[in-house]
């Protein structure tokens, strides 16, 4: 029988520990080898799926119709990666149109988890493109009591820098209206100055159909926003978007309005466009819109600064706010 000694305790446990040591390694690989074949499977059917188009679309859509003037560059470059536990992480860049061009404002991001309950969109705006102070929109009465604001309220420091700025300059300015106007009317209305129009107020049954809440003075009575901008749809060829308002364009820009809004409440869950997308009240402002077609109640503008000053003479318009100026950038001189 062989002589247990101190030498030999030392080689049986080094042998039994490199042993050990050499199982956990392959474990270790194993484990490693697996979740990189599960997060490459992950990723390749992700991106051949294109799980994540849809929430991109309709992402833009919440944008469309929610934020005034603010739009991502269609064909512009999104981000989009999946995790181990598939939620999709999705961001991209959007813009403000100032003249003919289109500038940086800041970016979405999209964290959509399996469970939609979970899922959320922010939108980081740059500090200098506060949503807030440049559109809000009046109402032209108050849908509960009738009463009407006729007052032509009017910050006259708008007009007074719009007269202290060089005239080889364009800007964006938003507006409401004395009474409702079709969206027809007010591109009529509009026409005799050289301005593009970006984005319209539209009135949905707010106070009368659904409360959203409101804000407002002995003249001013504001509701969340919500309103027409260029259609946008998908088709053959891909994703198409029309980036003003036109006469020519207008009646597919409200058409691919509503049906972008059937589409979304017939295949999608409530908790999915309100929680996920920010659009409360989507089936009551559809029924609205359905029932009582399109009014709108002011614009978003945007053409060189002579000629936003002619708006002052223009009765219809009430309560002016001045977006941002750039330099020049117009078809005409």
């Amino acid at each position: 029988m062989t002589e247990w000694t101190k030498d030999k305790e030392k080689r049986i446990l080094l042998k039994y520990r490199l042993t050990l040591t050499f199982r956990i390694l392959r474990i270790l690989l194993f484990c490693f080898l697996l979740y990189a074949g599960y997060s490459l499977i992950t990723n390749f059917i992700f991106r051949q799926t294109n799980m994540s188009d849809k929430h991109v679309f309709y992402s833009e859509l919440a944008l469309d119709w929610t934020q005034p003037n603010l739009q991502a560059d269609l064909g512009g470059t999104v981000n989009k990666e999946i995790t181990p536990f598939w939620t999709q992480k999705i961001s991209y860049s959007v813009y403000r149109v100032i003249g003919t061009k289109s500038y940086y404002a800041g970016e979405v991001s999209i964290n959509k988890p399996v469970l939609t309950s979970f899922a959320n969109m922010q939108i980081k705006l740059n500090p200098q493109n506060n949503q807030e102070d440049r559109y809000v929109f009046s109402l032209p009465e108050n849908p509960k009591t009738g009463k009407k604001y006729n007052v032509r309220l009017t910050d006259p420091s708008v007009w007074d820098v719009l007269n202290k700025v060089d005239q080889g300059t364009v800007a964006d300015m938003s507006f409401s209206t004395t009474r409702y106007l079709s969206p027809e009317e007010l591109i009529k209305l509009l026409k005799p100055y050289d301005l593009h129009i970006l984005w319209m107020p539209i009135y949905t049954g707010e106070l009368k159909n659904f409360d959203p809440g409101y804000a407002g003075s002995s003249d001013t009575l504001s509701v969340p926003n919500f309103g027409l901008a260029g259609g946008r749809g998908k088709d053959g060829s891909g994703q198409w978007k029309d980036t003003d308002l036109r006469e020519e364009s207008l009646k597919q820009s409200e058409g691919s309005m509503l049906k972008n809004m059937k589409n979304l409440l017939k295949n999608e869950s409530k908790t999915y466009y309100e929680s996920f997308l920010g659009l409360y009240y989507l089936p009551e402002r559809y029924g609205y819109l359905q029932k009582n077609g399109f009014q709108a109640y002011g614009a978003v503008v945007t053409g060189p600064v002579k000629e936003l000053l002619k708006l002052k003479n223009v009765k219809e318009i009430r309560d002016p706010k001045l977006g941002d100026l750039e330099f020049w950038n117009w078809e005409n001189e």
